[in-house]
């Protein structure tokens, strides 16, 4: 198996177009690179919005995809750990320095100061600087510090959606566990059963939590409880809005856009309750903080996670 110099792929040649066909040249193969065919990758909303170019760091012609799952093609000399064949992924991260303390002793490189996405980003090697492309493509050609061993018994085509929304969801709902992937006692919040939320939904019900499902209105009730969801709470309801109020250990909102009243949902927090993001709306949130002063509430927000927090969520995964 080896890989072309010229890979087909599928590209936004300017900001809203439609996607085309689009050829474009790898780079050249650095000592510390991993090249990849491409077997499987996730649509993301984030995809959508980097076509449009949402907030204003695209860069055209863009190939969008960042939940890449593959085999390996070939390796640079200085790689180890990976074989030809094997099956590896990559999410949104391309390249960091290494060096900083979030890359190295606290394995955060996803708060690296210096940090490179897997498609709007430059990286930077012994061959030059080259524009780092997504996966909507047949190959891609990728630092190896960021990618990604799949567990066996993980199916490739839902591997790939755990390389964004998976390690988004999970790693919020590990850090309020203390890193022990155990929730038993918690009540736990998912605001928006979708993209994100239907992932987040079964991580805190593996992880043993009372697992509610919070939703404008019952139209997928069923799919959460399939999820493994152990309640489901209307928001639009103001009775049972009420009866749940001081309730949930832990809220994490996965809706973006729109405008969003955060104030019902602090009101279902306990004390010492948290509301988490990992969606952003669109307008900045209005936040009255006497609703949570006294009660020590707060509120918290998270990126993607990082490589290390993405090998956690796929050995979780994979149990």
């Amino acid at each position: 198996m080896t890989s072309p110099e010229t890979v087909p792929a599928m590209a936004a040649m300017e900001k809203g177009a439609e996607m085309a066909v689009w050829n474009y040249s790898m780079k050249p193969e650095g000592v510390n690179d991993v090249t990849i065919k491409i077997t499987k990758c996730g649509v993301c909303a984030t995809d959508i919005h980097m076509i449009n170019n949402a907030w204003g760091f695209s860069v055209f012609p863009l190939i969008p995809g960042h939940e890449i799952v593959g085999e390996v093609v070939s390796v640079g000399s200085n790689v180890t750990g990976f074989e030809k064949g094997e099956l590896v992924g990559l999410g949104c991260l391309a390249q960091s320095c290494e060096q900083c303390p979030k890359c190295t002793t606290e394995q955060r490189d996803n708060l690296c100061p210096q940090l490179k996405f897997t498609y709007f980003h430059t990286v930077t090697d012994e061959t030059g600087e080259f524009q780092h492309r997504g996966g909507f493509a047949s190959y891609i050609r990728t630092p190896a510090s960021k990618v990604l061993k799949i567990p066996a018994g993980l199916d490739p085509a839902e591997a790939a959606p755990l390389l964004c929304a998976g390690v988004t969801t999970f790693t919020p709902l590990n850090e309020f566990s203390g890193n022990t992937a155990n929730l038993k006692g918690k009540k736990v919040g998912i605001i928006g059963p979708g993209g994100l939320g239907h992932l987040a939904v079964q991580f805190a019900a593996k992880m043993g939590a009372e697992t509610v499902v919070i939703a404008r209105n019952a139209a997928k009730k069923d799919f959460a409880f399939q999820l493994g969801a152990t309640g489901f709470l209307v928001s639009e309801s103001k009775e049972e809005m009420e009866a749940a109020a001081r309730s949930f250990d832990f809220i994490i909102s996965c809706i973006s856009g729109g405008e969003l009243d955060v104030h019902p949902y602090i009101n279902l927090l306990a004390p010492y309750g948290t509301l988490h993001f990992v969606g952003i709306p669109d307008k900045p949130l209005t936040l009255d903080l006497m609703s949570m002063m006294f009660t020590r509430r707060s509120i918290s927000a998270s990126p993607v996670g990082s490589t290390q927090q993405c090998k956690d969520m796929l050995a979780f995964a994979a149990k």
